[in-house]
């Protein structure tokens, strides 16, 4: 298919440099994400979604829902039920009630599950610095610039009415 050279509507962005954004996004995040992954499989024998999740718990003040770790990691309240299953058989995290409405069942770090996360975020940084290494400082400060406003244009222009 051959590319047309298009101006967008607001005359500020072709189309090819458009897709080329895009597709440069999909790939860069792609290839970290496998990175990750097969580190995390083969030094913990772990999965990157159980990772978020011991993280999200980590940094959490207080145990979480189910409901509110999918917020955080941005999954379904399924994909959170079955990987809370699976690591509570585990042992790395657990359930706990609600002193408010013991209705409610939270999910918390165990021990093991802070001792084997606090491990796995050495490991994680140093595989993040090995990817990002041959960025300079002031590069990897203008990208986190510019993704934090790509970010927020992209909340702004994706909400649906």
């Amino acid at each position: 298919m051959k590319s047309t050279k298009t101006v967008s509507p607001d005359n500020q962005l072709d189309n090819k440099q458009i897709i080329s954004l895009w597709l440069g996004l999909l790939k860069s995040t792609g290839e970290i994400e496998r990175y990750l992954r097969t580190r995390l499989h083969q030094t913990f024998d772990s999965t990157l979604p159980q990772f978020d999740l011991l993280s999200a718990l980590d940094h959490a003040e207080k145990p979480l829902t189910k409901t509110e770790l999918s917020q955080q990691m941005m999954v379904t309240n399924g994909n959170v039920t079955w990987l809370v299953n699976r690591m509570v058989r585990e042992g790395l995290i657990s359930h706990v009630h609600s002193a408010k409405d013991r209705r409610v069942t939270l999910v918390e770090l165990t021990d093991k599950g802070t001792s084997a996360f606090q491990i796995m975020v050495v490991e994680h940084e140093k595989w993040l610095h090995n990817i990002f290494k041959d960025l300079k400082s002031d590069e990897l400060n203008m990208l986190v610039s510019l993704l934090a406003r790509l970010k927020k244009v992209t909340r702004q222009n994706t909400k649906t009415k």
